[in-house]
């Protein structure tokens, strides 16, 4: 039963929808634009000179150095497939990182020596999945968590880089683990358990004694995940939402069974732990609101400071190995990902990549509107507006609702070059955060529980009556685009409403919730079971939210785009929905990638992407005459 949802977003407002002026916005080209660099994560180096860095300046994305008061980068490994950092070693022997197979997300782990730049694939595994690396204090040995007992399971290995011996030190049984966290003198394990990926408990573990001590219970209502630790190394850090209110906060947990929560940021809005200095009791963390991500330092007497810029989103933060910086990933709507580097105790903010090229500014761009729509129920859906400059509030302009995935995710006022080309040639663009979003307390998140393509999608829906208020859009030209989940939520879209869409374009989406959870990764289908409920006893839910069963009710057309090693919504869901809907003889048009998986990293595949989706738009949506 869907009903009204109190969120934080009820103390939001909406101002005047406004177009800019702007003098320098201009019709982007999808090369130039798809050329700007990617940054997805960062580390510093032992002594702290470097950062290391993970980008696709090349087009794939591998791992760069650059001189943490800037300079010019070089990159360390060179490999066609995807390479993401993990972490250098304590000792400054090697680099850590991970690189899978076409994306297939199922990874291996390779040492990088530093000295001699040799690689290691410490792993040898084939489609066996690996996550949370971390390093002991000293360097000599590394722990991780792996599917190497049996697919969808995460016990936790060690791995002596010198031996080259993996043994596996904690089981599975207790539930699956993640977030890892080496205590400061290198003797426990902070980790996160969890059976469904929903609700999330919090252990440590004793390498002396072989113990392992449940500081927060697995249960069916919360997430309690591990971040770090003091120094003194008597209390963890996590973020949990293990309170009445449901909202994501920092606390501190005694080595304890069952011990108190110490609540250290828990207020109005989701705030998360970021990174935990190494040489003081002090913690970085952002608070989220509606989508910006603000970033504050905080000690624990209370005493905090807020991190600049306050707009926007921080992907990433980590001290410098001494302690005095920190380095950021920051990013806006007019402005990709970039690193930062911030002086603690100057309180100076400082530049280290450029990653716009070709000519671009931020000037040629548009910041997003905040914008806050009541739903079929009155719940507030916050969502970011997207309103092309120099154009006229004359009812005459093509619009799309972009529905991100997830559902547990969230759309953020962050760096989309797909919207930046789209509302330069005339569209505008909303983004709700639909109920099932993270960001706005757990009641929201949980709300989609057996009511998955229905609370969500009138979200969407309700997007359309809004876009109809704003005087901009011409309401026979709206389009309906998305991945994953939203590429799911595009379909059901198109075909439970389908008279008011103009066309649809779903990305790497789910059609049929019987064969995604049949053909899908072990842990999606544990996803999938908390979500939707047995496929057996709740069969009836799960035929009227597959979009497949209902393809005859579509009208607008269709560009389906897909990976072929997809582990999460596996490729069969394009092609059986392709062939469905052209048995009511719509137009669809399909492009499925064979060397990507669930979404596409290797740049030439994004520009055919989008290209397509551009064109099909602009032949659909774009053109003044495009329906009715």
């Amino acid at each position: 039963m869907v009903r009204l949802i109190s969120t934080p977003a009820t103390k939001l407002a909406s101002g005047t929808v406004t177009s800019p002026s702007n003098p320098s916005h201009r019709p982007l080209d999808i090369d130039t634009l798809y050329h700007t660099r990617a940054i997805l994560s960062v580390q510093w180096s032992v002594d702290g000179e470097h950062l290391y860095f993970d980008t696709n300046i090349t087009g794939r994305y591998n791992i760069w150095a650059v001189p943490s008061n800037r300079g010019w980068p070089v990159q360390l490994t060179v490999s066609d497939e995807r390479t993401l950092l993990q972490e250098p070693s304590p000792d400054g022997r090697f680099l850590l990182y991970a690189q899978d197979i076409q994306g297939d997300e199922k990874p291996n782990f390779y040492l990088l020596d530093l000295t001699e730049f040799t690689i290691r694939n410490i792993t040898n595994t084939d489609k066996v999945g690996y996550r949370n690396a971390k390093w002991s204090p000293d360097g000599r040995s590394l722990v991780f968590a792996g599917e190497r007992d049996g697919p969808g399971t995460y016990p936790v290995f060690h791995f002596d880089p010198d031996k080259g011996t993996i043994k596996k030190i904690i089981g599975h049984e207790a539930g699956d683990c993640e977030s890892l966290e080496y205590s400061p003198d290198g003797r426990k394990l902070a980790l996160t358990r969890t059976r469904n990926y929903q609700y999330t408990g919090a252990s440590v573990y004793d390498f002396e004694t072989g113990n392992e001590t449940m500081l927060a219970p697995i249960d069916d209502k919360s997430t309690t995940i591990t971040g770090g630790w003091t120094r003194d190394g008597k209390r963890v850090y996590v973020t949990s939402n293990a309170n009445d209110r449901g909202i994501d906060a920092v606390a501190l947990l005694e080595l304890k069974q069952g011990p108190e929560f110490q609540w250290l940021t828990l207020q109005d809005w989701d705030s998360q732990l970021v990174d935990v200095s190494p040489t003081e009791d002090r913690f970085a963390y952002i608070v989220n609101e509606a989508g910006n991500l603000r970033l504050l330092l905080r000690n624990l007497n209370g005493e905090e400071e807020e991190i600049p810029p306050t707009q926007g989103v921080v992907r990433a933060a980590r001290f410098s190995p001494d302690g005095k910086r920190l380095a950021i990933i920051h990013a806006l709507g007019d402005s990709p990902h970039d690193i930062w580097v911030y002086d603690l105790k100057a309180r100076t903010l400082k530049q280290i990549t450029d990653s716009l090229v070709g000519g671009l500014h931020r000037e040629n761009f548009v910041n997003p509107q905040l914008v806050v729509y009541p739903s079929f129920d009155q719940t507030p859906i916050a969502s970011f507006l997207y309103v092309p400059a120099n154009i006229k509030a004359d009812h005459s302009h093509p619009a799309i609702v972009l529905s991100h995935g997830g559902p547990q995710w969230e759309h953020f006022n962050s760096w989309f070059p797909n919207i930046q080309y789209y509302t330069s040639h005339g569209y505008l663009v909303i983004a709700p955060n639909f109920r099932g979003s993270t960001g706005f307390g757990r009641e929201f998140t949980e709300s989609l529980r057996k009511d998955a393509g229905g609370g969500d999608l009138k979200d969407l829906v309700a997007a359309v009556d809004y876009l109809k208020t704003t005087g901009y859009v011409d309401p026979n030209r709206i389009a309906i685009t998305g991945g994953s989940w939203g590429g799911y939520l595009t379909l059901m879209a198109l075909t439970k409403y389908p008279d008011i869409w103009a066309a649809g374009v779903s990305i790497v989406p789910l059609a049929n919730w019987f064969t995604a959870h049949e053909n899908e990764d072990p842990v999606l289908q544990k996803n999938d079971e908390w979500l939707m409920g047995d496929p057996v006893a709740d069969r009836d839910l799960w035929q009227d939210r597959s979009p497949l069963f209902f393809a005859n009710r579509i009208r607008a057309p269709l560009l389906l785009l897909a990976g072929q090693n997809d582990i999460r919504c596996p490729v069969k869901e394009t092609e059986q929905m392709a062939e469905a809907a052209r048995k009511n003889g719509v137009t669809v048009d399909v492009k499925i990638y064979e060397n990507e998986g669930h979404g596409f990293v290797r740049r030439e595949n994004e520009i055919d992407a989008i290209k397509r989706a551009a064109k099909f738009l602009e032949t659909h949506v774009g053109q003044r005459s495009a329906k009715g």
